[in-house]
């Protein structure tokens, strides 16, 4: 878990939380620690339903994003082999059963950086922007294993700086 300022009137919190329990339990500590307070809003970019893994949790995570946050924003994270638009879907059925509504408070955008714009854009003084699915990696990994440099920090600390 790493706060992200770069003097902007919102927090910006990266984490890896790739289960549902991390993420309950990371939900439950933003609350109950006052890191957001209950008339801030929370937007989180989620990212934790990588391709290879079990395709259960993703609308299982899905789900718990809509009933926790503000706006979801469901973007790729490491799609492996699998087809990153059919998970960030998969992700949605989950976020819409949860009561969230396409483009107005759950989006599905599948390049990262452009899904961690949109999030920054909906934040106001006070909200949380979570981000979730990388944490400290270094690298997404795509097809037959292709690893694609990324740091989420240094990412999200472009993009605040703009």
């Amino acid at each position: 878990m790493e706060f992200i300022n770069e003097g902007q009137n919102f927090k910006v919190l990266v984490d890896y939380a790739p289960e549902p329990e991390s993420l309950r339990q990371l939900y439950d500590n933003l609350r109950n620690h006052n890191l957001v307070g209950y008339d801030n809003k929370i937007i989180h970019v989620l990212g934790s339903c990588g391709g290879g893994r079990d395709r259960a949790r993703r609308p299982i995570l899905g789900r718990l994003a809509a009933a926790k946050a503000d706006y979801v924003v469901i973007t790729n994270e490491d799609p492996y082999d699998d087809d990153p638009q059919e998970i960030i879907n998969e992700v949605a059925v989950g976020a819409e059963d949860g009561g969230k509504e396409i483009n107005k408070n759950l989006f599905k955008i599948l390049d990262r950086r452009a899904a961690i714009e949109k999030a920054v854009s909906l934040a106001a003084a006070g909200d949380l922007v979570l981000l979730t699915g990388k944490g400290c990696e270094q690298a997404m990994v795509v097809k037959n294993g292709r690893k694609i440099p990324w740091d989420e920090r240094q990412v999200v600390r472009e993009i605040l700086k703009k």
